[in-house]
């Protein structure tokens, strides 16, 4: 981050107050997500003989979500209370925070596409099939999981990289104070606030082609997730609806398979919507600073500012609230409760047939 050029006028830009509550707002939501997330961590550890196959993914997006909230956290605490000492550490620590929520947006996918081939496959595979393809699922899956978390550090790495090159090849060109500070805009330039300095400011004027790649990169990757996550469930709901419609759900016990099946499509809908209310506010904020900033005040949009920085502090804990705490196999393992007279060996319901 330049510290140089301080002459510019600061006007429309987010002032000190507006900055110091967007910290406090951060790290008070920030917490939230850490303690949703750590909390499916520590449930899933203990817990790990019931949960089975279906705790390898949950916990590796309640960790994606938990490290993400960890550094932003950081960030938002030394930024309240020295905000100084974070100048440095600022360009590389937020852009690591994005890393590891573009791990938590892929494991999302590859969610949404394991329940696709879960609920589809829960009827139409022979139990020998279904016992013999487990291992091979199992050998598919390391690959998977491991382009989903070495793809995004090798994307941020190659960004230090060539910023570090970048910010060496620079020449200061202004004496600075000791502090390394100048009163005219020094709280505004010296802040670390996720998406303050993708707007038309003369802080970022030395990383101004990373800003721009940080925010096309992360409004194509946010969009294409939603997007894929929405067409995923909406063919398995059609899926469910033809096959509802040909009457080939025959009632089970009480009814339980219909409502295994209801609760499923409701989860998939908070899946979705997780991710448009975390997400649509912060992809808003992107594109107006990429459109129209040279016409709009950065100072105008403090309240999108602040949405933005709400819905994105609370992803780790709606995450553990949707994945976790609100899906009944969970619980129910968790709890060590089961029903046996509606469980078959033949044939697992959905929810069942994620921990395999």
């Amino acid at each position: 981050m330049a510290l140089s050029n301080y002459s510019t006028d600061f006007s429309g830009l987010l002032d000190k107050q507006q900055i110091d509550a967007l910290s406090v707002l951060y790290t008070v939501l920030l917490s939230f997500s850490v303690t949703g997330s750590c909390s499916v961590l520590l449930v899933s550890a203990v817990r790990w003989r019931y949960l089975r196959g279906q705790v390898q993914l949950l916990v590796q997006l309640a960790l994606a979500d938990l490290l993400a909230a960890v550094v932003l956290l950081y960030t938002s605490v030394m930024n309240k209370v020295y905000p100084y000492s974070s100048v440095t550490a600022c360009p590389y620590l937020l852009p690591l925070s994005l890393t590891f929520y573009l791990i938590s947006f892929l494991l999302v996918v590859v969610y949404a596409w394991k329940s696709k081939n879960a609920i589809q496959g829960w009827r139409e595979r022979a139990a020998d099939d279904d016992e013999h393809c487990q291992c091979d699922r199992n050998i598919i899956e390391i690959p998977v999981y491991a382009f989903v978390w070495l793809v995004p550090f090798a994307f941020y790495f190659t960004y230090v990289c060539t910023l570090l090159i970048k910010l060496a090849a620079l020449v200061p060109t202004n004496d600075v104070s000791q502090d390394g500070l100048i009163e005219d805009g020094s709280s505004y330039c010296n802040s670390c606030i996720l998406f303050l300095h993708l707007w038309q400011d003369p802080c970022a004027d030395a990383d101004a082609q990373h800003n721009t790649f940080i925010r096309v990169f992360l409004v194509i990757t946010a969009v294409t997730v939603m997007l894929s996550c929405s067409v995923i469930y909406c063919k398995v709901r059609k899926w469910y609806e033809r096959y509802m419609h040909d009457g080939l759900f025959p009632v089970e016990g009480d009814g339980h398979s219909r409502r295994q099946l209801k609760t499923v499509f409701s989860t998939a809908r908070n899946i979705v919507l997780v991710i448009v209310f975390c997400w649509l506010p912060a992809l808003l904020l992107l594109l107006m600073s990429l459109t129209i900033r040279k016409s709009v005040k950065q100072s105008s949009l403090y309240g999108l500012y602040v949405i933005q920085a709400a819905t994105i502090s609370l992803q780790g804990f709606l995450n553990s609230m949707v994945y976790a705490w609100r899906r009944p196999n969970f619980t129910n393992a968790v709890l060590g409760e089961n029903t046996p007279l509606l469980r078959y060996n033949r044939r697992a319901f959905f929810e069942e047939s994620l921990r395999r």
